[in-house]
């Protein structure tokens, strides 16, 4: 499989999927320069797991994890940082995430614990794999494995579950509860308490967060508040501050001046051998 390779701000940025899997990207990251790494983990609609296999991460400048980090949906500002990092990141979304993990995804909404918590002697056995690996499509190769075998083996969410998930992306945060609820057959109280369950936020918590994410990217690309809160329906800029303060404990002008202070590892694409 081809690799989409980055270089930008001193990182190489590698990137892959998983063929016939839905919800699945692999992002490689090495850091070229030394320059090291010091970001925030902002509200997500995506579980992510970060899996290092050179260097070393801390969460919030105090805790070292050793083979990385796991981060659930709706993170409310979590600070990252390490050096000499190399590290794959797993973007997963809340129904990958629920078989890829075995049903805990729920369980990590809104923290970040260490990924030696979450697999264990597991991951420490694929950190290793990764750090012997001489190339990044190997890296990708072994994580695709062990990802679909996962994905094969582990039970989904239900499928009625998944339906409100997808119609909640489908509209960008703003979709009805009762109306997804209607169309699955199931009561708003059964597909609250299922959802609430499966996915590890309330269906209204999780509709603020998929409409909050492009608000955020879109914020931190300069866009002014009150365009950002147009362009993804809030009712006005203050609704919107509202939502990114509770959400993500900012404001937009706090976001964008801390976005600009800590740069961003964007690039262009330069190969597709990168090792």
């Amino acid at each position: 499989m081809v690799l989409q390779a980055e270089q930008g701000g001193g990182w190489d940025i590698v990137r892959s999927g998983l063929p016939g899997y839905e919800g699945v990207e692999l992002v490689g990251y090495r850091d070229r320069a030394g320059r090291g790494l010091d970001m925030r983990v902002l509200p997500s609609p995506k579980v992510t797991i970060v899996l290092v296999f050179d260097g070393e991460l801390r969460i919030d400048r105090t805790r070292p994890v050793e083979a990385g980090i796991a981060s659930g949906v709706g993170v409310n500002s979590v600070r990252v940082d390490g050096r000499d990092v190399a590290c794959v990141d797993i973007h997963l979304s809340p129904l990958a995430a629920h078989s890829v993990l075995g049903g805990a995804g729920a369980e990590l909404a809104g923290t970040v614990v260490g990924f030696e918590d979450l697999w264990g002697a597991e991951g420490r056995r694929l950190r290793a794999e990764l750090e012997a690996a001489p190339r990044w499509d190997e890296r990708f190769r072994r994580l695709r494995m062990v990802l679909a075998g996962k994905l094969d083996t582990n039970r989904p969410v239900d499928p009625e579950v998944a339906f409100a998930w997808r119609g909640l992306v489908a509209t960008g945060g703003r979709g009805r509860i009762g109306d997804l609820a209607a169309e699955t057959g199931w009561t708003r109280k059964r597909l609250w308490s299922r959802f609430t369950a499966q996915i590890g936020v309330t269906p209204k918590r999780a509709a603020k967060i998929v409409r909050l994410a492009p608000a955020i990217e879109a914020i931190t690309e300069g866009i002014p508040a009150a365009d950002v809160a147009l362009r993804y329906g809030y009712a006005d800029q203050s609704h919107l501050t509202r939502d990114l303060r509770e959400l993500a404990g900012y404001t937009p002008g706090a976001l964008y001046r801390d976005w600009l202070e800590g740069g961003s590892a964007r690039g262009t694409i330069v190969q597709d051998t990168m090792r």
